[in-house]
């Protein structure tokens, strides 16, 4: 019996293929296989054949991974990790006409536990378009107040200009490149170096794609802090108005102007003088407007804190002189030398006195203010033709008085002290009726 079993191959072949089929089955009762799934990452490759040919790209889905499902023994799956794979799309193999490129895996680790893995999706759909390269002037937008007393002035950027690349349906919507600059409580200089950021039209700050790429991520600035002071504006004109008109005085659209400079470039400085080449009024019948840019008459280092005030406008007032005509009772002309032997009688009650001047000044004059005076130490008895000064302040002009005869006559020795004690009464009257501004006019009688 056993030389029959030794010498029987077919039994022994059929033994072993019992045990194995044993095996496995009770290999599979305690470790099925089971499948299972990870969230691997998406890698592009050879991006640079659609950039080499003026191309970028965009993934048309929302997700930057994809999902690997594989199937693994169940006391394995655990030893399994994202890691283990690797998902990639490969953009030599995209497909023109609809911009679909396979999502293929690779097992990097524990390939002999690992069946049929497969990507879901299995397709991602790519969109391509122009590159476009654009060179940006750098600009620098300055946000926040200086400390009080103090004002932001112009910064300097280094470099002034940078490339920027992109889609060019995403570069057509950046207006402007360049950095913030935060000056808030600032009180000096300021120096360092900001991101680049892009702007709208309307200088709003807007995200940047991720397709964007610049030449340089940062920027270099320097932003001065200026002191800042409030300038007297001094006015000076020159020349003569036209016979008939005064000059009165100058109204500006700003008495003072606030500028900006270095604190030892200030410190002297408290106003502007206008040259007075600037405000000829040679010959002006009336009002005279002058516009004149201020920022030419400041001294070197010291700027207007806004240049768009830079323009003041200057009224050089001119008005019409008015001639009016004044009564003025021969009572109130104060006799200057007289002598007290002689009595004076004047040939009328009230003389005209013309005036001229400006009627706001002339709505001011009284015949009593004049300040009529009349010499008659040099009259001798007869007749005498009087001539009257007056004391007239700079705002008024003697134009005309009519003319007046003075009769002088010798008195009596019965009348020598009743006539000096009259002189020295008219005397004190006319005293207090002679009040009137410093200064002396004259005009030939009857004018």
């Amino acid at each position: 019996m056993e030389k029959k079993l030794s010498n029987n191959i077919g039994l022994k072949v059929l033994s072993v293929f019992l045990a194995f089929f044993v095996w496995l089955a009770v290999v599979n009762i305690n470790n099925p296989e089971d499948s299972d799934s990870k969230e691997v990452p998406l890698d592009i490759v050879n991006e640079g054949i659609l950039t080499s040919n003026g191309k970028t790209y965009e993934l048309l889905t929302d997700k930057d991974t994809v999902t690997v499902s594989y199937r693994v023994r169940t006391l394995d799956k655990a030893g399994i990790s994202a890691s283990d794979f690797r998902a990639y799309i490969d953009l030599a193999d995209i497909y023109e006409p609809t911009g679909a490129v396979p999502v293929k895996i690779e097992v990097k680790n524990n390939r002999r536990l690992l069946d049929t893995p497969v990507a879901k999706p299995g397709v991602i759909r790519v969109k391509t378009e122009d590159l476009q390269r654009k060179s940006f002037e750098i600009r620098a937008k300055v946000i926040g107040e200086a400390a009080e007393g103090y004002d932001k002035g112009t910064p300097s950027v280094s470099p002034n200009y940078i490339n920027v690349s992109g889609p060019m349906s995403v570069v057509g919507q950046i207006s402007a490149v360049g950095i913030v600059i935060n000056v808030d409580g600032a009180d000096s200089n300021l120096s360092d170096s900001a991101p680049v950021v892009c702007f709208d039209a309307n200088e709003n700050e807007i995200p940047t794609d991720e397709r964007i790429t610049f030449s340089r991520s940062s920027v270099d600035y320097t932003m001065p802090i200026l002191k800042r002071k409030s300038l007297v504006l001094n006015f000076e004109p020159e020349g003569r108005v036209a016979d008939g008109y005064r000059y009165t005085g100058i109204e500006s659209s700003r008495p003072s102007v606030a500028v900006n400079g270095l604190k030892s470039d200030l410190a002297n400085i408290n106003s502007i003088t206008i040259p007075s080449s600037e405000l000829n009024m040679d010959g002006a019948t009336g009002d005279k407007e002058v516009t004149l840019d201020i920022s030419q008459y400041l001294p070197e280092g010291v700027y207007l804190s806004d240049e768009s005030s830079k323009e003041v406008k200057v009224v050089i007032k001119v008005e019409a002189l008015e001639s009016r005509t004044f009564e003025l009772k021969t009572s109130q002309i104060k006799r200057v030398g007289y002598h007290s032997d002689y009595e004076y009688q004047y040939d009328r009650d009230s003389v005209n006195v013309v005036i001229r001047g400006l009627k706001e000044d002339l709505d001011q004059l009284s015949s009593a203010a004049l300040g009529a005076e009349m010499d008659v130490e040099d009259m001798v008895p007869g007749e005498n033709s009087g001539e009257i000064t007056f004391q007239l302040g700079d705002a008024y002009e003697l134009v005309s008085y009519d003319r007046i005869q003075v009769t002088v006559t010798e008195k009596g020795p019965s009348a020598d002290s009743t006539a000096a004690s009259t002189n020295e009464s008219q005397e004190g009257t006319e005293s207090e009726t002679s009040e009137g501004p410093a200064g002396t006019s004259k005009a030939e009688p009857g004018q």
